[in-house]
């Protein structure tokens, strides 16, 4: 995670409305008061001075005013960016904001709709651009964060709906990766062979392991197959980056024969 999960109390919010600064590369004080992160050049993300919670009612002048007549129940993110920007002719300023930057808010608006459970729709993920349209409520002149410096000509609309594909990309992602290993043992003549999980209806070890213990060398790195004695392949996979081969497939290559314990996960051949 990006976000301490300190900083994401447990409350109720709305949506989440990206923003810049129009200032420089750094969080500065006063944009510290104004949104709850913000993204500076080198990717530091920098907690701003009001919590998320003080959004749930503005009723207490006590929030984050990052957005006129909508900052109920809305977080504010920001890129430091844009200071003396111009939209017409457009000029990024002297400090345009990087994609860098940009991509950076793509990952910490995810972490908020997955924090917050908010669906990404153009009312509940959106840049200060374009809360007048989308929310109906006026704003003064406001267009960021909607024009890239390193993609000009892309509309309003083209930069909004490509930053909801990448937050909705990262939690989609997210929702993959949740999954931990179902964790197994393989036993081949009487020793343990590494670590071993259940992968799509097999038992996989890591393919070094194998090969190590049938007295084969390693297989090289990229390869497709480990080659057994017999000269029967069997396919390795990559899981999490490394070379893994299904032992299943390795006994039954070398017609050796399985027993599978089910209380303790032991895979032995036989």
């Amino acid at each position: 995670m990006i976000l301490d999960p300190a900083w994401l109390p447990n409350c109720s919010m709305r949506r989440v409305i990206c923003h810049w600064t129009a200032g420089a590369y750094k969080a500065s004080s006063l944009d510290k008061e104004h949104y709850h992160f913000l993204v500076e050049a080198d990717g530091k993300v920098v907690r701003g001075r009001h919590s998320i919670a003080d959004n749930v009612s503005t009723d207490d002048g006590i929030y984050a005013a990052h957005t006129l007549g909508a900052n109920t129940g809305a977080i504010g993110i920001a890129v430091c960016a844009m200071f003396n920007a111009v939209q017409s002719p457009f000029h990024p300023g002297s400090f345009p904001m990087l994609e860098s930057q940009w991509l950076r808010l793509a990952d910490i608006a995810a972490e908020v709709c997955r924090a917050y459970s908010l669906p990404v729709t153009p009312q509940t993920v959106l840049g200060h651009g374009e809360v007048q349209v989308q929310l109906s409520i006026a704003q003064k002149g406001k267009w960021d964060p909607m024009v890239l410096p390193w993609q000009p000509s892309w509309s309003i609309t083209q930069v909004g709906t490509y930053f909801r594909t990448l937050v909705q990309a990262r939690l989609q992602a997210a929702s993959e990766a949740v999954e931990a290993p179902v964790l197994a043992s393989v036993v081949f003549e009487g020793k343990k062979i590494g670590d071993a999980r259940l992968v799509n209806e097999g038992v996989y070890a890591p393919a070094g392991a194998v090969a190590a213990k049938l007295g084969l060398a390693a297989p090289a790195a990229g390869a497709s197959s480990l080659l057994l004695a017999n000269g029967n392949p069997v396919a390795i996979d990559t899981l999490d980056a490394t070379d893994w081969v299904d032992v299943m497939a390795v006994a039954t290559a070398l017609g050796r024969k399985t027993r599978w314990n089910s209380g303790t996960r032991v895979l032995t051949v036989l």
